[in-house]
């Protein structure tokens, strides 16, 4: 019975023999970008994409797939079905579910060894009565059989803030733990919608209480208590813990009782503007109780088989509230916390079919700290930006780098120069990319061109590159020519106000789309309406 299904399945995931491109093509609708899953719009058959059609409709020619609604057992059988180095007729792999434990960000995925390749990932993966498990996502390199998929109870929980219409900002859009791009317009050139990820605790990490000495002293042995971790840190908790408003959008909000009690065993509700702090002993999440390694049960059917508390969160949808029972200072407290995403200050993942977002100055490159920019220098030792990659964004930050500088006469005495964080120019300190673009364009106004920049760890320490600005202006053609570069920043470096405001003052299409390419050429005519 599996067999036909699976036909019907690689039929509607694309067999486009016989079909024009525009006919054949299908466009990505919905994207899941740290998971590597996605979905399409359907071709309506005349050039068009439904693109509401994966979400919102099934039509009477649609295959439907049943999602599991528990995970598969240990040695289970499961088929792999997908397009592996891509083709037309589908490819059958079999084999068995060989672990389930999570990833580096603690989501829960499933190990089996059945043959995972690129081209794969987002096809279905059934188990033996039909149901999807999940969807394949990756395999271990230099590993034999070793390939990984999404459980079906991490799809679902995403499909349905996307049909639940939860929308994120756009600065806050690849800074989280995954999020879901969503097209809800017909026209699949409009601007997706991003829906929020997976939450965390926001904590910096936990301890293990296995040691009896450690237990002793933060009494867990007195009230015979046996399970638990130790919370390290918890985010900016310094902040709050000084009578400070959690910031707008921040991952957690409280709604406690205050009730005064003694030292006894019993829960008591804490004060509202409470928090999780470092040194509490978390005991248990959603009334699961956490054992002192820092595992749970995975099921209570499972018993034997454990996996990392923090997966009770991550399961979980944002916006649900999960229950928190904690040790502090030797008293049983109840938190009941909401969860959203977490926004940290270093974006993790980057956007489908991204491109770099980037501003040449001088041949200076300036980027903004990415987990994938880091990724991409390939360098074996520690990068000295690991500091700041569990901050957390209250706003629209980013931190600034200078990448690296293009050598040219007009920065000689900087060749070599990378990885420096940008403090200032000119005396002004712009927050993210956005910002220095329009800090270039409207605000340089003397004859000297002035970036401060600071090794990280080194605050106290300004390293300055100095540059004649008509010297900078004068040198763009050459730089980007000499070095390819079709343009002196990314699109998406420039903010909507700024663009609006060269569209108005420049009316001419041909010459505004010329006038993008350098800032000399924005300048002149945003110089041309201060003139005016």
């Amino acid at each position: 019975e599996l067999l036909p299904r699976m036909a019907d399945a690689a039929s509607a995931v694309g067999k486009s023999e016989g079909k024009s491109k525009e006919d054949a093509a299908d466009s990505v609708s919905n994207v899941d970008a740290p998971s590597d899953a996605a979905v399409t719009a359907p071709n309506n058959g005349n050039g068009k994409h439904d693109a509401a059609a994966p979400v919102n409709k099934i039509s009477s020619s649609s295959i439907c797939l049943t999602l599991s609604a528990g995970l598969p057992k240990l040695d289970e059988n499961v088929t792999c079905v997908g397009f592996p180095q891509g083709g037309t007729q589908i490819s059958v792999t079999r084999g068995v579910v060989s672990r389930i434990d999570v990833d580096a960000h603690y989501v829960l995925r499933i190990q089996i060894d059945a043959a995972i390749n690129p081209g794969n990932s987002g096809g279905p993966v059934f188990d033996e009565q039909g149901h999807v498990v999940g969807i394949a996502s990756s395999h271990l390199r230099g590993a034999g059989n070793i390939g990984y998929i999404i459980p079906s109870k991490i799809v679902a929980m995403f499909l349905q803030m996307c049909m639940d219409g939860m929308e994120v900002k756009v600065e806050d859009r690849f800074s989280g733990l995954g999020e879901l791009v969503v097209r809800t317009d017909e026209n699949c050139d409009d601007e997706p919608k991003h829906v929020p990820g997976i939450p965390n605790l926001r904590i910096h990490g936990s301890q293990s209480l296995e040691s009896k000495a450690l237990r002793r002293h933060l009494g867990l042995e007195e009230l015979d208590l046996s399970g638990g971790v130790r919370i390290v840190g918890a985010v900016d908790a310094s902040n709050q813990q000084k009578g400070k408003d959690a910031p707008a959008g921040s991952d957690v909000k409280y709604d406690d009782t205050s009730e005064n009690n003694d030292n006894s065993a019993e829960k008591v509700a804490v004060n509202d503007g409470d928090h999780l702090k470092g040194n509490d002993v978390l005991l248990a999440i959603n009334n699961i109780p956490i054992g002192m390694d820092g595992t749970i049960q995975l099921s209570p059917t499972r018993p034997d088989e454990r996996i990392n508390f923090r997966s009770i969160v991550t399961c979980e949808r944002v916006g649900k509230t999960v229950l928190l029972d904690v040790l502090r200072n030797r008293q049983r407290r109840e938190l009941k916390v909401e969860l959203d995403m977490s926004k940290f200050l270093v974006a993790q993942y980057d956007d489908f079919d991204a491109v770099p977002l980037y501003v040449v100055v001088g041949g200076c490159v300036f980027s903004p700290l990415s987990l994938p920019l880091v990724q991409e220098k390939k360098s074996k030792s520690p990068s000295s930006f690991s500091r700041y990659y569990r901050d957390q964004r209250y706003g629209n930050e980013q931190i600034i780098v200078l990448s690296k500088v293009l050598n040219d006469e007009v920065n000689v005495g900087y060749h070599g120069w990378k990885n420096l964080v940008l403090k200032s120019v000119n005396g002004y300190e712009p927050t993210n990319i956005q910002e220095l673009v329009a800090v270039l364009v409207r605000k340089m106004h003397s004859e000297m061109i002035e970036f401060r920049c600071q090794l990280v760890g080194q605050e106290d320490a300004d390293y300055v590159i100095c540059m004649n600005l008509s010297d900078v202006l004068q040198s763009e053609h050459r730089v980007m020519n000499q070095h390819m570069i079709a343009s002196w920043c990314s699109t998406e470096a420039l903010s909507k106000e700024l663009r609006e405001e060269v569209e108005k003052y420049e009316p001419s299409e041909a010459k505004r789309t010329v006038c993008w390419n350098t800032m000399k050429d924005m300048r002149a005519v945003l110089e041309r309406k201060e003139s005016n």
